[in-house]
């Protein structure tokens, strides 16, 4: 055979085939190979302007669209967490004083005295012969004139009803109820309360909801905004990639936590609505709804620019709001970048550390969040005018636990107030300054609900463990979201 009947490649020989590798379903026929590339897309085919057929079928509702299924899924997730949330707020914003600061401290003594002077009398009578005295005495002595008792005028307060004396909205704070300060005992605590009960764990649930569906809606679209307003930004840097895989992730983490901070700060009017629904007592004639707080916040209390800007809701939202989500997000670079420490080489590593640094921010943000609640309960403007007599700035008018009826001036005063007024050791007849404990009883009140919301960063640090063994380490995991 001779080198000429050889061709000179092999390329010559290569016919492509009649139809490309095509799914359709057995009634469409594949399309012929004449058919021009250029035509417009096959029906069959997802498009990215049209919704996905099988992402609707998935929906809870599929008739009532995705914004609703949101909303529900949202209010479901709330609703698992609420009655925590709830004893948690009244677990914070509690005041508990020491027995100097006590107001009432007086009137028990007097209590205490005429017991002890009627047990005194009745000791010297139990005698007989002093008994027939006393009575013969009591006898001898002329009748003494009828006076009239003198006419009592009870002084309203400023919404027209007269004071109680003896709240019957106030939680039970029986220690055979409540067994502690915790958010278990608080909870405890609601449930045993006749005028609340299990409805009142699940109090501000609407708005909590709103403010949960609308922090999560509005954050991605706020942080788009602030991409398009700093063009020194690469394009690709969005909310999809995490910033450990990022070479310089200062920039994309200073805008994470910037459309945090003003999703927060512009969703803020229904955190103080949230928290003053949880403290107002359920069934009290001056209880308001939502809509009544906000008609107060309006016209009460100097209007949208106090809503925003007052020091009291302005400094401890911007504190709270900026070290949360930038503390939790630099936790992934800390790990990876700081300790070397690799999730997909070390993963139980990774998660102890992970454990570690989130009960480490929880010290530092755990004082901020009860201050602020504390500051969100006073009024403002003309409502803190219109009760300020005798001293004392306006708070909330009913709660149902015991609030510091003098207000706070600011974030450091009212820490330092908490730590010198208040103490955590339950309320007995007799105590001393050694049994109301020192300064660590007075630090304590800064760090209410940190046993539970350890527990939570346990229980996901348990699960993920667990997934990561049920799914072979391929990178699956359970998220804290």
């Amino acid at each position: 055979m001779t080198s000429s009947a050889r061709p000179q490649s092999v390329r010559g020989l290569y016919t492509p085939p009649a139809e490309e590798w095509v799914f359709l379903p057995p009634s469409v026929s594949p399309p012929s190979s004449s058919s021009p590339s250029a035509s417009a897309p096959p029906t069959h085919l997802p498009s990215p302007f049209t919704p996905n057929v099988e992402d609707e079928e998935n929906l809870a509702l599929p008739m009532m669209g995705r914004p609703f299924n949101l909303f529900l899924s949202e209010y479901l997730t709330t609703a698992m967490g609420m009655p925590f949330e709830v004893g948690k707020t009244l677990l914070q914003v509690e005041y508990r004083p020491r027995r100097r600061f006590v107001q009432e401290d007086e009137l028990d003594m007097s209590r205490i005295e005429e017991k002890e002077e009627f047990e005194l009398q009745d000791d010297q009578i139990s005698n007989p012969e002093e008994a027939d005295m006393y009575f013969s005495d009591r006898l001898a002595q002329p009748a003494a004139p009828l006076v009239p008792p003198p006419e009592l005028i009870a002084e309203t307060d400023a919404s027209g009803y007269l004071p109680d004396l003896h709240p019957s909205y106030l939680l039970m704070d029986d220690p055979e109820v409540s067994r502690g300060n915790g958010v278990w005992g608080m909870i405890r605590r609601i449930r045993h309360t006749p005028s609340e009960g299990l409805p009142g764990l699940w109090k501000s649930q609407v708005v909590s909801t709103i403010h949960s569906f609308l922090s999560s809606t509005l954050q991605p679209t706020v942080h788009s905004f602030l991409l398009i307003l700093i063009p020194t930004v690469e394009p690709g840097v969005g909310l999809d990639i995490s910033l450990s895989a990022l070479p310089n992730p200062g920039i994309p983490l200073a805008l994470q936590v910037g459309s945090h901070l003003l999703t927060h700060i512009l969703l803020s009017p229904l955190e103080i609505i949230k928290t003053r629904l949880i403290v107002s007592p359920s069934n009290h004639p001056s209880s308001q709804s939502s809509i009544g707080i906000f008609r107060q916040l309006i016209e009460k209390e100097g209007g949208f620019a106090n809503l925003y800007f007052h020091s009291n809701l302005l400094i401890p939202s911007v504190l709270e709001h900026t070290l949360r989500p930038l503390l939790t997000l630099s936790i992934p670079l800390l790990i990876e970048r700081q300790f070397n420490i690799s999730p997909d080489l070390s993963p139980i590593t990774y998660s102890l550390m992970d454990l570690s640094l989130g009960l480490s921010i929880l010290l530092i943000l755990l004082p901020i969040e009860t201050v602020r609640k504390r500051l969100q309960l006073q009024n403002r403007g003309r409502a803190a005018l219109e009760n300020a007599g005798d001293n004392k700035l306006a708070t909330q008018s009913k709660s149902i636990v015991k609030l510091r009826e003098k207000g706070y001036i600011g974030v450091v005063e009212a820490i330092w107030r908490i730590l010198n007024e208040e103490t955590g050791v339950r309320r007995k007849r007799k105590m001393t300054e050694r049994d109301e404990g020192g300064w660590f009883s007075g630090v304590r009140q800064l760090y209410r609900g940190f046993g539970m919301a350890a527990t939570a960063h346990m229980t996901v640090f348990g699960l993920g463990l667990v997934s990561q063994v049920l799914s072979g380490n391929d990178g699956g995991g359970w998220k804290e979201i």
